[in-house]
């Protein structure tokens, strides 16, 4: 019996797929807090010990629903591994992008019943919800890989390829320091949770210092790219810099009307969306082929020493 081949652009649906189930398992974690419902399962991988579903309790179903969406996201980035090892033609680092998918979501789970064991320590979830964006980067890294057009590029000039950078490096920092301000604030995933011992409105005041750097980055980085290079690369920077200015003012509403969970929900998305941007950005900055095998080639023709996102 002939084994199932798989296309590339079967495949790019799937590892897809991928990406967006882990976007999905973010929000539905950051539900999960923002319900309090947190410790709605005392145990893991039972619900309650002996018991493996929660009884009729709507934090109980919050928390054991978020771990069946687990499965889920477990499966799709199984998937993702096993048609990586049947398309055709089959590329090797299709693959391993996808095995760090396996490794990060096998990571998860144990940082997960880590997280129920020491009743929402804030440390270890904002470890959770760290390693969630290393996944989502993994994640978009491997569709961006998978995609079947080709769309080889010369790497970007030097400068604009650094500022691209910078504004990457801006938007992880703005990251973290949004998980230090949740983890000071009051929406811990349970209320009777220890919050972390910093000053909740001088951890927003960092974050908000970090978040205004980038957008003075990202603004340049768009001005200079419209005269630069008014395609691509001027878009994916135009897109990095709308979603700054929506999570920017999503943030500020929110610390000023005392935090309410619809709109944390929708900064946290806003999270999600932003980093796969500014990823995309940096691959389309050094050149990035999906065409795998050209990759190196690209970097030789041009000299370009940049440093390389994805790998």
């Amino acid at each position: 019996m002939a084994a199932p081949r798989i296309t590339p652009r079967t495949y790019h649906w799937i590892s897809r797929a991928a990406l967006w189930s882990l976007v999905a398992i973010v929000i539905t974690g950051a539900s999960v807090r923002l319900t309090g419902s947190g410790l709605g399962c005392s145990d893991w991988p039972n619900c309650e010990p002996g018991q493996l579903v929660p009884a009729k309790d709507f934090h109980g179903w919050v928390e054991f629903g978020n771990r069946l969406i687990t499965g889920v996201v477990s499966l799709a980035v199984i998937l993702a591994v096993s048609a990586s090892l049947y398309r055709a033609p089959r590329e090797r680092r299709l693959t391993m992008w996808s095995l760090g998918l396996v490794a990060g979501v096998a990571a998860q789970v144990v940082l997960g019943a880590i997280t129920v064991r020491t009743h929402l320590s804030p440390p270890i979830v904002m470890a959770h919800f760290l390693l969630s964006m290393g996944l989502v980067w993994n994640a978009a890294v491997l569709a961006r890989c998978a995609d079947p057009e080709p769309q080889t590029r010369a790497p970007a000039p030097r400068s604009l390829a650094t500022h691209c950078w910078v504004v990457a490096t801006l938007a992880a920092a703005a990251i973290v320091a949004g998980t230090v301000v949740t983890a000071a604030g009051p929406h811990g995933g349970d209320e009777d949770v220890e919050r972390l011992a910093v000053d909740l409105p001088d951890a927003a005041r960092v974050h908000g210092i970090i978040v205004f750097a980038l957008v003075i980055a990202a603004l340049w980085l768009a001005t200079r790219l419209r005269s630069a290079d008014p395609t691509d690369l001027s878009r994916r920077a135009d897109w990095v810099l709308g979603i700054i200015a929506v999570q920017a003012t999503i943030g500020y509403v929110q610390y000023f009307t005392e935090v309410p969970v619809l709109l944390v929900a929708v900064h946290i998305a806003g999270a999600s969306a932003l980093w796969i941007a500014v990823v995309r950005l940096v691959l389309d900055a050094r050149g990035m082929s999906t065409d795998i095998g050209d990759a190196p080639q690209a970097s030789q023709a041009t000299g370009s020493r940049e440093p390389d996102f994805a790998q």
